[in-house]
């Protein structure tokens, strides 16, 4: 076994830890904080669509940036790369922190979304510094802090923005890039860059960015404008784009972005686990929070209200984070397999659970706080490990940069699911408003306890040992 640089340094692996913690921290508050601002924004520029620009634009960046950038990292240095993000992200904050026109405000918003990079380099660099003994539960730690961030984001945006002005965000994020790049510098070592960088694939790296912007741009049109003819041809023509740059990119020598990595069966596995999680059961929040806060008199629903719904979700956050941090820990001793298997078996019950107790309110609130939140936070952390297990080192945060654009469509595609789900049957007031009925939230949570089953077939396929690991490393 080759020895890693700081396996015999423990101390410095808890600062590695640290460092790559406050790293991500700028990527998950930067995408969480923004929300509690927007009513605000509405009412300051008056236009709905544009201001929607403002996640639109840190999404389309965010998902392409991924896996380009976590290649450049597996070749240029990840040290080197993930200084480069963040000081691109601080720029980003810092334009949007000290312009009031809208246009330069989206312009920044969309130069933070190189952020995204972080969690692949991060992962990366893990692996090319701590053993196996530390992995897990570092892969895990930087896993829950992106999940819990965005959490910890929308708290302190909301402070924020009660009690100062709504750029103050900006600020924010942008002095928390500064103080991750001075504690990556200090607390980072220095990651080798790779010997081989031959035929650089420019061309790659040009075709896979516009295919991933146009067909998540599409969706997310689509969403809120509805399905136009533009918007289908939008996707459209990212999907032809995105066939066209897999086709170069298997031919390729040197590929910017090896897709033949999706031929390993467990790489490929665990991209079909976070595609199958990212459609539904990710998106818990989106559901339960709405099926919570519903007027009882629609047949489904409590009628509470916004603050004692984010009162449930506390400890919901908080088991999620404990059991995030302990499957991580628990790798030491348990296969990611086994923990794998355990968490998807978890969230069928959660989310049948809740279908078939949806006229309780304790009932609801256990499967929610329990099972479902908390075993999507373990299928969302250890998916990547999964990968990094299957790849070679040198192309880690390309792997696992692939794996965050794989996440970013399901959400896209997902939140479509929810809505059309949702759609399905309906209720009204007198006065007109109407509310998802209450076969309609039936309906979403069994498509949720389907994906769910389909996330539990999946890890069921994975190799039981080592030895098949082997032979399947050798096969591929």
């Amino acid at each position: 076994m080759t020895t890693k640089p700081l396996s015999d340094r423990p101390t410095r692996v808890w600062w590695l830890y640290a460092a790559l913690v406050s790293a991500e921290l700028v990527c998950s508050l930067e995408s969480g904080m923004i929300y509690v601002a927007i009513s605000g924004l509405y009412e300051q520029y008056g236009d709905p669509v544009a201001v929607g620009w403002l996640l639109t634009a840190f999404t389309l960046t965010a998902a392409a940036s991924a896996a380009v950038a976590g290649r450049l990292g597996d070749l240029y240095g990840r040290r080197r790369v993930m200084l480069w993000m963040l000081a691109i992200a601080f720029s980003g904050s810092l334009l949007s922190a000290t312009h009031p026109d809208l246009d330069w405000i989206i312009a920044g918003r969309a130069i933070q979304g190189v952020s995204m990079a972080i969690l692949p380099l991060g992962f990366g660099i893990l692996r090319e510094n701590v053993d196996e003994r530390h992995l897990g539960l570092g892969v895990s730690i930087i896993g829950a802090t992106y999940t819990v961030g965005g959490g910890i984001g929308v708290i302190i945006g909301g402070v924020v923005v009660d009690n100062w002005h709504w750029q103050g965000l900006f600020h924010i994020s942008a002095g928390l890039a500064i103080f991750a790049i001075i504690f990556v510098l200090f607390a980072v070592p220095r990651s080798e860059p790779s010997t081989d960088r031959s035929g650089l694939d420019i061309v790659g790296g040009i075709l896979f960015a516009p295919a991933v912007a146009m067909m998540l741009f599409g969706l997310v049109e689509g969403a809120s404008d509805g399905w136009t003819g533009s918007t289908i041809a939008l996707i459209v023509g990212g999907l032809a784009l995105m066939a066209g740059w897999a086709w170069y990119e298997l031919r390729h020598p040197n590929p910017l972005i090896d897709i033949r990595l999706l031929g390993r069966r467990q790489v490929r596995l665990a991209n079909l686990n976070i595609l199958a999680i990212s459609l539904g059961p990710l998106l818990g929040p989106a559901i339960y929070l709405p099926f919570l806060q519903q007027p009882a008199w629609t047949g489904i629903g409590f009628g509470i209200t916004a603050t004692m719904a984010a009162i449930v979700k506390i400890p919901a956050n908080i088991l999620a984070s404990v059991a995030a941090l302990g499957s991580g820990a628990l790798t030491k001793r348990i296969p990611v397999r086994t923990l794998m298997i355990i968490s998807a078996a978890a969230s069928i019950a959660g989310w049948a659970g809740l279908a078939t107790l949806s006229g309780y309110f304790w009932p609801s609130v256990i499967m929610i706080v329990l099972l479902i939140v908390p075993s999507g936070s373990v299928l969302l952390v250890l998916t990547p490990q999964l990968v990094m297990d299957a790849v070679p080192e040198e192309r880690t945060s390309e792997a696992t940069g692939l794996t965050q654009v794989v996440r970013a469509f399901g959400k896209a595609v997902g939140l479509q699911i929810i809505a059309l789900g949702l759609a399905s049957a309906q209720v009204a007031r007198p006065d007109g408003t109407t509310f998802p009925g209450s076969s309609a939230y039936l309906i979403v949570f069994a498509v949720c306890a389907l994906l769910s089953l389909w996330s539990l077939f999946l890890m069921m396929r994975l190799p039981r040992s080592e030895a098949d690991k082997a032979d399947l490393a050798a096969a591929a």
